[in-house]
């Protein structure tokens, strides 16, 4: 009698962890086909020449902020890229959004933009959108085939309600470049 408890414990178990170990593999989150992993998304391997010029950027954004401890307040975010050359045109590959926990929310632009001489290009993130969070951000990458002033590439947030108005900007940090 003590060996066929014996037994049904022994199967219990087997089972248990076949059960856990099919668990963990359906839980396991798997990049969807288009989407690589960050070190290949942002990376100078398409990159058309050695003699390239440019940077990936990491931008702050707060389209929600905490205040009075437990209460949010909405901001609309605005991504300002200026070309500062006078004389060169700088090209912008990527424009994406990711939310406070790292996700992919949006990619601002499909084909590369052209920046000329002084030229800016912005990107909103309205009010109404809280797909981001608290501690959004933007990654921005740039290139140029000629060394070029750096661009400018800054966010602002502002908001105004209920007789209160913020308003804050962040700036860039580079994550990478090359030719620099």
């Amino acid at each position: 009698m003590k060996n066929n408890y014996f037994i049904f414990f022994l199967i219990l178990i087997i089972f248990s962890s076949c059960e856990k170990e099919n668990k963990t593999l359906k839980n396991e989150k798997h990049l969807p086909e288009n989407i690589l992993p960050l070190s290949q998304e942002y990376s100078w391997e398409q990159s058309n020449s050695d003699n390239d010029f440019g940077e990936i950027l990491f931008v702050p954004v707060y389209s929600t902020i905490y205040h009075q401890s437990d209460r949010t307040f909405d901001l609309t975010a605005t991504l300002s890229i200026h070309n500062v050359d006078i004389n060169s045109n700088i090209t912008v590959i990527k424009t994406d959004y990711y939310n406070t926990d790292g996700k992919l929310m949006q990619r601002f632009i499909k084909d590369e933009i052209v920046l000329t001489p002084l030229q800016s290009e912005q990107f909103i993130i309205k009010q109404t959108d809280k797909s981001g969070g608290t501690a959004a951000k933007f990654i921005v990458q740039w290139v140029s085939e000629e060394q070029v002033l750096k661009p400018i590439v800054e966010a602002v947030m502002i908001s105004t309600s209920s007789q209160q108005g913020i308003s804050f900007k962040t700036e860039s940090r580079i994550i990478s470049s090359i030719g620099y």
